[in-house]
């Protein structure tokens, strides 16, 4: 018989499931944990979801699995954190931890520090004590409450052309139609790879606060695939090698200014090279900032909000060329 599966206090014997809360070491942070150990040997697996608090689909999705799969059914084992950030989700808080004295964007502080303070320790415990164990991770997001967003998959950043290819391949066996690859560094998926060693994707699906049924059921159609895809669930993962578009070239826009934010364009519209498509004006409609297209490209992620801050994200769009 393959061996228990710990993680901190939790401690979980070979063909046994247990979902429960465990607390955050130094802390009294309580955080939903499912960890479902197979009997026979095989890959570990890691899906996390709820790191901001308002994104529906991927929440629901490891909510509904996790009562589902059965440990009979897998080899290897799975873990699935459905919320890693509690105190944003039942406070309905956009991307922050509001129980950290610091609230910052829990996705800009991977891989932790467990003498920092709460979310940086909630991080560490994840990196220090999940990710290593295992073989793969998928971290599940849409666009919280102030983003509409077309949905894609992204793999992980990484200086290994092995992890790239092989975190592709993975890719191309989910439903998404778009991939592109993170030039990211602190969010959990990428801290993964980089920090540890794992490869990982990110999956972008849903928006604007919504609970979506039937994008959490396309959530969990992928997460079955990709288990699927590593033998660690029995079943033929889908195969979307054809259909699935590549973007080698996106751009991330920060606003420059504080102000009332205004677009011209929406997720999904195909843009042009210097196109204005957004403005930024103060409350006596004074233009402060115009958000002008770098490249032709698609809009991938556009927000939903009239207020916006120096250095939050404006447009998020791709382009399936190299170079214009």
């Amino acid at each position: 018989m393959k061996e228990t599966f710990k993680i901190g206090e939790l401690s979980v014997a070979s063909g046994e499931k247990v979902c429960r809360n465990i607390i955050v070491p130094g802390t009294d942070y309580e955080l939903p944990i499912t960890v479902i150990n197979g009997v026979e040997d095989g890959k570990v697996f890691l899906a996390t979801a709820g790191v901001h608090g308002c994104e529906y689909p991927g929440i629901q999705a490891l909510v509904e699995l996790s009562q589902e799969i059965e440990p009979e059914e897998v080899c290897g084992a799975i873990v699935f954190i459905p919320v890693v950030n509690p105190s944003g989700f039942y406070g309905r808080r956009a991307y922050v931890c509001p129980a950290d004295e610091k609230s910052t964007n829990f996705n800009h502080i991977s891989p932790g520090d467990k003498n920092g303070t709460l979310a940086w320790k909630v991080s560490a415990f994840i990196f220090d004590e999940i990710v290593p164990q295992c073989n793969f991770h998928v971290d599940m997001h849409s666009g919280d409450i102030v983003e509409d967003l077309e949905e894609f998959i992204a793999v992980c950043a990484t200086t290994d052309p092995e992890m790239e290819k092989f975190c592709t391949e993975v890719a191309k066996h989910t439903s998404f139609t778009h991939r592109i690859n993170s030039h990211g560094r602190r969010e959990l998926y990428n801290s993964s790879a980089i920090d540890r060693g794992v490869p990982g994707l990110l999956f972008e699906r849903g928006g604007q606060g919504i609970l979506n049924w039937d994008e959490a059921e396309k959530d969990k159609d992928d997460i079955i695939s990709i288990c699927q895809y590593l033998k660690i669930l029995d079943g033929e993962p889908i195969d979307n090698s054809e259909g699935q578009i590549y973007y080698p070239r996106h751009h991330w826009g920060e606003a420059e200014h504080t102000g009332l934010f205004y677009k011209f364009v929406n997720t999904g519209d195909e843009i042009k090279k210097g196109q204005k498509i957004g403005e930024i004006r103060d409350m006596w409609g004074n233009v402060l900032e115009e958000i002008i297209a770098k490249f032709d490209a698609r809009v991938k992620i556009s927000p939903n909000s009239l207020g916006l801050s120096k250095g939050h994200d404006t447009f998020m769009y791709g382009s399936t060329r190299e170079e214009d």
